[in-house]
């Protein structure tokens, strides 16, 4: 989110995913039919604060994706990015985050593949605040991007509002509504599960997180494809480990 990491210090999540759907959102943005798109991904992502002010990090997606028989292996979407806070006070912050996606990888060029062929360059205004609704540690988390896509690719407006609450000490729940929206969408694309089309999506998702210390802790999430145009209508599970150092 928001809030950078300490000089020195850092954050490490090793997260799993399942996805799984046998629909699609159409260019009216109605359900249609498709053999069944299935997606398993080990996800590492690391942070560290270089500075007080600038958190550096990345994360990529080792994947395997099914449909129609077909199985296929890759790398998908690897990021970089760097956080800088430029504004901070008791009970809120702002940062703005560039942030670079490298091309997926996958053995079978041609065959199902999850990720994009596209390198993408992206801005994004990251804005914290601290909520105080149940505990002192409930926040809102909110981000707002806008993605250079290469390839033919129409650039994309991308948002995120999460808004973390504390059941007890060391439960903590966290619904969120992440959203895709393209600049341009082409009605006579062809629609695939890769992400080399230009698309809309709105997806949903509550994430359980378990605190066993104040430096790790664990979670787990449901997922869900609620609409969109051009994109997959499914679901999915999330589980991960979270680790300061």
């Amino acid at each position: 989110g928001a809030w950078v990491q300490p000089e020195g210090n850092g954050l490490f999540i090793a997260q799993s995913s399942y996805y799984s759907t046998a629909t699609y959102f159409d260019t009216n943005g109605a359900e249609q039919s498709q053999p069944r798109f299935s997606k398993f991904e080990l996800q590492p992502y690391v942070e560290y604060g270089v500075l007080d002010w600038l958190t550096v990090g990345g994360s990529a997606y080792a994947q395997s994706v099914s449909q129609s028989n077909q199985t296929n292996y890759g790398i998908a979407d690897p990021e970089l990015f760097a956080k800088m806070r430029v504004y901070r006070d008791d009970a809120q912050v702002l940062s703005i985050q560039p942030l670079i996606k490298f091309a997926s990888r996958f053995a079978e060029n041609n065959g199902v593949r999850g990720g994009s062929k596209s390198t993408d360059m992206e801005l994004s205004a990251l804005y914290g605040r601290n909520l105080n609704l149940i505990t002192e540690r409930d926040y809102a988390d909110v981000r707002v991007g806008y993605r250079k896509r290469d390839r033919g690719l129409s650039p994309q407006w991308r948002g995120d509002v999460a808004v973390g609450l504390g059941i007890t000490d060391s439960i903590q729940i966290i619904p969120a509504l992440r959203a895709v929206i393209s600049t341009n969408l082409t009605d006579s694309a062809t629609f695939s599960e890769g992400g080399d089309l230009d698309y809309n999506i709105l997806k949903a998702e509550v994430t359980g997180v378990y605190h066993l210390s104040d430096t790790q802790w664990l979670q787990a999430g449901i997922f869900s494809h609620v609409a969109g145009v051009q994109t997959g209508n499914g679901y999915g599970l999330t589980l991960g480990f979270a680790q300061r150092f």
